[in-house]
């Protein structure tokens, strides 16, 4: 019994490790786009201004593909040195459910540096579960700098 319940305990706390991974720092702001995912092949989401800070990214666009691939490209700047932007991207149902995140390397942050008062394009590659895609309604990004 004592070792169903260590088990029981080491999975509950395993679970809830792994959820945390889902989620961004309280400081964090999120940014959610409504679009719905369809398509054969490949579904797109897109994001208008959005603000961090000292800084903005703006025409951001990410593209999954029922492959598993995901790419995405943005511009961003700031308006102090030494900034980077930093996000989270995850894909939800349609309840609004997170199915997982969109990772890079296995990590569900992604980073990019800013240069001061000087439009960058960021571009960059991630993946996610290719077994989620018909599951996939819309993308929330969690973003900070």
């Amino acid at each position: 019994m004592k070792t169903k319940l260590r088990r029981l305990g080491v999975l509950l706390t395993l679970v809830l490790a792994v959820g945390g991974v889902f989620t961004a720092p309280a400081s964090a702001g999120t940014q959610s786009t409504e679009a719905t995912c369809t398509g054969a092949g490949s579904c797109w989401f897109t994001w208008g201004r959005i603000t961090r800070g000292d800084c903005t990214m703006d025409q951001a666009k990410w593209t999954l593909n029922r492959n598993g691939s995901a790419s995405f490209e943005a511009v961003i700047i700031s308006n102090d040195s030494n900034d980077a932007w930093l996000m989270w991207p995850v894909v939800t149902d349609t309840s609004g459910f997170v199915l997982g995140p969109v990772t890079h390397g296995g990590d569900p942050k992604f980073v990019r540096g800013t240069v001061k008062n000087q439009w960058t394009w960021w571009f960059d590659a991630g993946s996610f579960d290719p077994w989620l895609f018909d599951r996939i309604h819309s993308m929330s990004l969690s973003s900070s700098c």
